[in-house]
């Protein structure tokens, strides 16, 4: 089994009876972001194959309009690409119930 080592108590502090071990508030409710995290987990294979073809098919994009003025077709691949590393990040290391 295990040892249980009691360590000395303080002498100068003395044992209140006032202060509660738990302190009651208000329930706790999930934050915006928790739910984000857990739609995204669970939508995160059809939501990786979405994103991977919309890069893709920017990809193209830019590589068609890259000369022509106006576009801006390099910005907004740029964007998506880092959309969909974000969303890989926030998938991945985004769990609010992690320790940190």
């Amino acid at each position: 089994m295990a040892d249980i080592i009691q360590f000395p108590s303080d002498p100068g502090k003395e044992k209140s009876s006032k202060s509660p071990l738990v302190t009651v508030g208000p329930p706790a409710r999930p934050c915006l972001r928790k739910i984000l995290w857990v739609v995204a987990v669970l939508c995160w294979p059809a939501l990786r194959l979405i994103m991977a073809c919309d890069v893709l098919l920017q990809l193209m994009r830019t590589l068609v309009l890259w000369d022509t003025p106006g576009a801006h077709a390099g910005w907004a691949l740029l964007l998506h690409f880092a959309f969909f590393c974000y969303l890989t990040w926030f998938v991945a290391y985004g769990d609010p119930d992690a320790p940190r």
